[in-house]
This record gives structure tokens, C-alpha cells and sequence, in this order.
């Protein structure tokens, strides 16, 4: 099995959150601005009026204000309303009628190293009719995408910290998750929980203990990683493991299936159902 290398480096030096102004865009907000603090970041904040508009608010007068307000309190979201309600529609360059291809023009044009998103969490049959407007970013834009689901509680973005991640991982070796989780290790001088979960088809064929140590071995972390091996429907496990260990963000590979749009809706995903139901942040690092 090809080993997985995590220690290399990446950027946080523009951030993007896109807001629909609700209360889970609030605690995203908290943590846009909780690592823009950490490493001096600046932060765009977009809200998408159409299919074929946007609203894009640069980081200056958004530190500026935010400065001066907190972004914990009961008037952050109506100040950020009011920032982004009177600048003008923007028409992306390309777009086929899907919210995450205005996003995907935004970052594009800024040159975005992260995304930042509230989901509302829909599972199941709810979420086949209705779609879900976070799950299309995660698989479709390029750049990593900070999911904040709607288990995840606010916190000041004043006392930000990660300090421990769970690194959920199937073993692709085209996954860039490990790699971020362990530039986050280092950045944040955090402890890692290594997770793999064995479907029971994967048993007799995916990796034991043994070979999931040897996966890392050559990954250069600072400390060693806790692995866990568990057998079971990936979500539930996951989901199971996080309850456990009490991770400050849970990081997992996304996909880019054909066609993108059809597929990310299936309601057993496991992303999805990760997003929806973690007490954490989620962040899902596309594919290369």
C-alpha cells in the first residue's frame, strides 16, 4: 500500500465565508474569524442573491467592523447583512445555474485557500428533494471547505484552538486529508486520531492494525498519532469515534463524483451524514 506522506504546507491566507445570514452562518462566522486571528487571514464574506448573482464583501471593511463587535453576539448577523445588502450584484464569469458554480467563481477570482459554509444539515428523503447547497461546494470547489454543521455550537473566536483533530481516511492514496490533517498538527501543535472503518465486504481485503500504522509511518509527524480500527457503516463509526475522543475539527476526503450533481445527493453519503450530525467542525479537502 502506498504510504501517505502528510507533512507538507499549505495556505490560509484568504479565507471565504459564504453566509445565508441563519444562525449556523453566525457560528461559521465565529470560525472564519477565529482562524483568520491565528494566522492573520483575510477573511471575504459572500452571499449568493441567484443562480447567476452574488455579494462580496471585502476583508477590510469586515475586520474593521468586527473589530469593533464581536461576532458571538445577537447583532453579528444583522451586521453582516447590512454590510453585504447594499454592495452591488456581481455576475460570476461561468456558471450553469448551481449556487456552488458562483462560489466556485468567487474563489476563483480571489484566489480563496479556504471556504467556510453553514449547513443545515438535511438527511434522507428531505435531502434528495431538496438537494444540499453545502455538500455541492465541498465536492465541487477546489479548495478545502470548513463544514459547520447545525450540532456545532458558537464559541469566541477570541479562544480558538484546535487542539486535537480525527482524521477520518479510507486509505486513497490520492486524498490530500491526511496531508492537511498533519499541516494541522503542526500549525496547531495538535494531537491526531487516525481513523479507518471497514465495511463488512472490506474485512478480508482492506488493511489490519498493522498496515494502517505502516500507511503513516513515513508521514513525519511531530508526535505519534492514536489509530483506531473499527468495522461498521463508516458514518456511524465515525460518528461514534468523534463522540469519544471529542475532536475540536474532524477532517475527511470528498469526492468529485460524475455528475457531481446527481450523485452528492445520494442520502446515505457518509460526508454528509458526518456534517449533519457532528458536534464538530468538518473539514473535507477535495481529491488532487
Amino acid at each position: 500500500m502506498q504510504a501517505i506522506a502528510p507533512a507538507v504546507s499549505f495556505s490560509l491566507k484568504n479565507i471565504l465565508l459564504a453566509t445565508d445570514f441563519s444562525s449556523g452562518s453566525q457560528v461559521a462566522l465565529q470560525f472564519a474569524r477565529g482562524i483568520a486571528r491565528r494566522h492573520s487571514s483575510d477573511v471575504y464574506a459572500v452571499h449568493v442573491t441567484g443562480t447567476d448573482s452574488y455579494q462580496l464583501l471585502q476583508p477590510e471593511p469586515l475586520a474593521i467592523t468586527f473589530k469593533q463587535f464581536d461576532e458571538w453576539s445577537d447583532e453579528a448577523p444583522g451586521l453582516l447583512k447590512g454590510l453585504l445588502s447594499g454592495l452591488p450584484d456581481v455576475p460570476p464569469v461561468h456558471h450553469h445555474g448551481r449556487v456552488c458554480d458562483v462560489i466556485d467563481d468567487v474563489v476563483s477570482r480571489n484566489k480563496i485557500d479556504l471556504l467556510v459554509a453553514a449547513t443545515h444539515g438535511r438527511t434522507g428523503l428531505s435531502r434528495m428533494l431538496q438537494g444540499s447547497v453545502a455538500e455541492e461546494l465541498f465536492r465541487n470547489v477546489p479548495c478545502p471547505t470548513l463544514n459547520v454543521g447545525p450540532e456545532v455550537r458558537s464559541r469566541s473566536s477570541q479562544q480558538f484552538e484546535i487542539q486535537r483533530i480525527l482524521l477520518a481516511t479510507d486509505l486513497d492514496p490520492h486524498s490530500m486529508a491526511p496531508q492537511y490533517a498533519g499541516w494541522l498538527v503542526q500549525k496547531f501543535n495538535a494531537n491526531l486520531s487516525v481513523l479507518h472503518v471497514r465495511s463488512a465486504e472490506q474485512r478480508r481485503t482492506d488493511p489490519d492494525m498493522a498496515t494502517l500504522r505502516s500507511s503513516f509511518e513515513e508521514a513525519g509527524f511531530l508526535q505519534d498519532p492514536e489509530f483506531i480500527l473499527r468495522d461498521g457503516a463508516p458514518a456511524a463509526e465515525i460518528l461514534n469515534v468523534a463522540s469519544q475522543v471529542w475532536p475540536d475539527i474532524l477532517v475527511m476526503g470528498a469526492h468529485h463524483p460524475e455528475p457531481a450533481r446527481i450523485i452528492s445527493h445520494w442520502p446515505w453519503d457518509t460526508a454528509a451524514r458526518v456534517i449533519a450530525e457532528a458536534k464538530c467542525p468538518v473539514l473535507t479537502v477535495r481529491e488532487k
